[in-house]
């Protein structure tokens, strides 16, 4: 969906000037490791955004996001 914004054409709900983070600034911003990123991204927990040459970036506020939400216990219920 593209919507204009005071004669600006936006391609979704985010701003298109928000910096994109590498995965050493989504590990420094986490405070985790970059190899935690890593697994983050295999286990489908945070979203990127691929560059033509398969460098992986990510949205701050996408990240954040990510992160915050609780984790489901793999055995269901815990006591």
């Amino acid at each position: 969906m593209v919507m204009s914004i005071e004669g600006r054409d936006m391609l979704s709900d985010h701003a298109e000037d928000e910096k994109l983070l590498t995965k050493g600034e989504v590990a420094q911003l986490c405070r985790v490791d970059v190899r935690t990123v890593d697994r983050w991204l295999t286990a489908g927990k945070i979203d990127c955004h691929r560059t033509p040459s398969g460098r992986a970036l990510f949205r701050k506020h996408e990240v954040l996001t990510a992160v915050d939400r609780p984790q489901r216990s793999p055995r269901g219920r815990d006591r």
